[in-house]
């Protein structure tokens, strides 16, 4: 009987240590997931402060790019309404006054007196 007790003794002795190890593993795999999960968390608030950072400068680029269209657009609106005022020009000066299609509507809507220019 004491045989019996003893045997138990050391089996519960071997299944405790068992248990520890198993402990010790679990523990160390523990905390390898939290390193793991701590450069996760480092890397993602450094994307999300370059994040800013891009956004800023994409915002930049499309307002550059806005602005140089913008500028294109009117120069070459520009040189067109130049181009015609000059074409307007050459025709007026070798027929004397062109009458523009527009003049007659504007001379009926707002006669020149009424701004003391008599024509």
């Amino acid at each position: 009987m004491a045989l019996a007790a003893l045997g138990q003794l050391f089996k519960f002795a071997r299944d405790t240590q068992d248990l520890y190890k198993l402990h010790e593993t679990v523990k160390a795999t523990i905390m390898a997931l939290d390193s793991r999960l701590r450069a996760v968390e480092d890397r993602l608030t450094r994307l999300e402060a370059e994040q800013g950072q891009v956004v800023s400068e994409a915002k930049s680029a499309a307002t550059g790019a806005a602005t140089m269209i913008a500028s294109a657009v009117i120069a070459d609106a520009v040189t067109r309404v130049t181009r015609i005022e000059e074409g307007l020009s050459r025709l007026s000066d070798r027929h004397g006054m062109l009458a523009v299609a527009g003049d007659r509507a504007l001379r009926k809507a707002a006669p020149l007196g009424e701004f003391g220019i008599s024509g």
